[in-house]
């Protein structure tokens, strides 16, 4: 099997310290009260961060922000997923929850304060890429139904044919979202080599010891991504 990911060299022109770690996940039977501690726990945790170091200003969230508007993202426009959430924990005492996969992802995003996503390889045409855009390329957001086509050299995760998600740590689409049916999943993990190596290691470990045990998964093509790796 090929990597789960392939990352065009133009991005790490524009985010050079960029770390992704990627893998394909086999879904078995997901641990249901496992998943819902585990979401709880961590919404609970990122609440009392973001208490004490804000939603845009936490160390992660921030690092974020600096490496986004370098590589010219609107933060006010397109925050990073991660930073959406935490927005959210201050508006809610509960969790949002959505399907296993989905909420598993989630909790590991909250509990490593880092931005985290998959997608439903079934539903894909081809492998992941992270590229730039052309420009013009058809978008329909998860949810909706109208086109919102991508600007030129923007950040994109794609299939072989279509954009799934838009300004890189922004917005997924209707294609390859996750739902009760996604049996076989490719996932990602956004880091900064500044964050340090512990913290790269650490979401390693996490994502491998909170994918197979909750969801009862086989993960494969586990990788660590960075420029000239």
């Amino acid at each position: 099997m090929a990597d789960a990911l392939e990352i065009s060299r133009e991005i790490y022109e524009k985010i050079p310290d960029l770390v992704i770690i990627s893998g394909f996940l086999k879904v078995g039977e997901p641990d249901v009260e496992g998943i819902s501690s585990y979401l709880n726990e961590s919404w609970r945790r990122l609440t009392s961060e973001i208490k004490t170091h804000g939603h845009s200003t936490h160390p992660h969230i921030r690092q974020w922000r600096e490496a986004l508007q370098k590589a010219k993202v609107s933060v006010k426009k397109y925050p990073p997923s991660i930073q959406a959430i935490a927005k959210r924990t201050q508006r809610s005492t509960t969790p949002f929850s959505i399907n296993p996969v989905v909420d598993t992802y989630n909790a590991i995003s909250m509990d490593l304060v880092l931005p985290a996503g998959a997608y439903d390889a079934r539903r894909m045409d081809g492998g992941l890429k992270l590229r730039l855009s052309e420009g013009d390329e058809d978008f329909h957001p998860i949810g909706r139904y109208e086109n919102k086509p991508t600007l030129p050299q923007e950040i994109v995760y794609s299939d072989e044919k279509d954009v799934l998600t838009r300004q890189f740590l922004w917005q997924q689409s209707e294609k390859a979202k996750i739902t009760d049916s996604s049996d076989t999943i490719v996932f990602v993990c956004e880091l900064l080599t500044q964050m340090g190596q512990d913290l790269i290691e650490s979401a390693r470990r996490t994502m491998e010891d909170r994918f197979t045990s909750l969801l009862g998964g086989e993960m494969s093509e586990l990788r660590i991504h960075r420029k000239g790796e």
